[in-house]
């Protein structure tokens, strides 16, 4: 008797042994797309195949101008408006952190006390990508919020802001009612912090408005030139433990390392590429250097606009934009709709890279895991192996067991 319970508990032990490795080879290639390991599993940032940016050996007087990779730039004089390099300044694209230039502007004046305070809720320090490290329930200056906004590009500061004045909504409200005022036709704002959201866009020509704009406010301009500043420490609402405050730099690292350098903004995201508002001023002349969806070293990008813009005695007028009261002469409403050609702005940014914001998260609801199995496979020839075999195996090892079964019940 036991020995005709084993003979026929042997295949169905054996069947089931295999119908388990055909269910781990379904389920691997969706584990590739969570597993942190190769490369290959898991798309990387457009910026790690990019060609990699190299400073021209000569930036001196008629030398060529350096040949940024990415999806628009420009410099020229500030005061006039007039670029001497220029690529597509009208195209629209997702402005990272750059869009923070205009949050200041934008809430500067809703602050007439930069020494209120603001107390700090759980929704400031939940928002995605670069922080200060607000803590919920500390109370931060308004002072402390814009520094740590426009210096370490802070996005709980940035939320913070909008909470002073009444919510995101109202502050976005403000943000796209200043562009308007502005003449930044081109530029539709969707939060305070610049992470990516669908329909929020604007342009290498309208970030050099906004730069004129904010280089006429000294309070901001003041803030900007900021390059170290001392973060209060606080309590813990939930251990009651003190923390010691700590010293934050200023990200764009104009100020101070670029000679005349009077700093502005710098940004990252995944979807967004390197985006940056360089500003610098040398015997009573102003130059500016804008760029959006740079695949790398945009900061060296800036640098070397910068540097060649200056060095030219006679540099040629491609086009002027108009800026100051040219801009607002010509101002007219921004879009209240999304735009399909916003540089594909639909996903948040996190983490931090080379003081730039690195974008991981998506606003879109995650796929499924079966979805997601056949996305990573389709991109990754192991995977697709995997999930076809896992397929056929799973569906041969069912037809054998039933076969297998009805022997049995017949014998029975």
């Amino acid at each position: 008797m036991r020995f005709t319970r084993s003979t026929a508990s042997s295949p169905r032990a054996a069947l089931l042994r295999v119908l388990g490795f055909a269910a781990a080879l379904l389920v691997l290639p969706a584990q590739l797309v969570h597993s942190p390991a190769p490369a290959q599993a898991v798309s990387q940032p457009a910026e790690s195949t990019a060609p990699a940016y190299v400073s021209p050996d000569d930036l001196g007087d008629g030398a060529k101008p350096p040949k940024p990779t990415g999806t628009s730039w420009l410099v020229g004089d500030l005061d006039s408006g007039e670029l001497h390099v220029a690529k597509k300044v009208e195209k629209r694209h997702a402005p990272a952190s750059t869009i923070k230039l205009l949050t200041a502007l934008a809430l500067v004046d809703e602050f007439d006390d930069k020494k209120k305070k603001v107390t700090a809720e759980f929704e400031d320090m939940e928002v995605d990508g670069t922080k200060v490290g607000l803590m919920q329930t500390n109370k931060y200056s308004i002072d402390l919020l814009f520094h740590a906004m426009l210096m370490s590009s802070a996005n709980d500061a940035a939320n913070a802001l909008g909470r002073a004045v009444g919510g995101q909504d109202k502050a976005v409200k403000l943000m796209n009612e200043k562009a308007a005022e502005l003449g930044l036709s081109n530029t539709q704002a969707k939060n305070t912090s610049g992470l990516d959201a669908k329909g929020q866009y604007t342009t290498a020509e309208d970030l050099m408005k906004l730069a004129w704009a904010v280089r006429e406010d000294d309070y901001l301009m003041k803030v900007i030139g900021t390059e170290t500043y001392k973060f209060p420490g606080g309590t813990n609402p939930e251990t009651k433990e003190k923390f010691k405050g700590y010293e934050i730099q200023n990200h764009t690292k104009i100020v101070g390392q670029v000679d005349g350098g009077l700093g502005l903004k710098n940004g990252f995201t995944r979807a967004a590429k390197g985006s940056y508002v360089a500003v610098a001023e040398r015997d009573g002349h102003r130059v500016v250097a804008t760029m959006l969806g740079i695949d790398n070293n945009s900061r060296q990008v800036a640098v070397d606009l910068l540097e060649w813009d200056f060095a030219q005695t006679d540099p040629k007028s491609l086009q002027t934009v108009p800026v100051g009261v040219q801009a607002t002469a010509e101002a007219v409403p921004t879009a209240t709709g999304s735009s399909s050609d916003a540089g594909g702005a639909d996903s948040d940014a996190s983490g931090a890279a080379d003081s730039q914001e690195s974008s991981q998260e998506s606003d879109d609801p995650q796929p499924s895991m079966t979805s997601q199995a056949v996305g990573v496979a389709l991109d990754n020839p192991l995977a697709l192996v995997l999930l076809a075999g896992g397929i056929v195996l799973f569906i041969a090892t069912v037809a054998l067991w039933v076969r297998v079964r009805a022997r049995m019940q017949g014998r029975r």
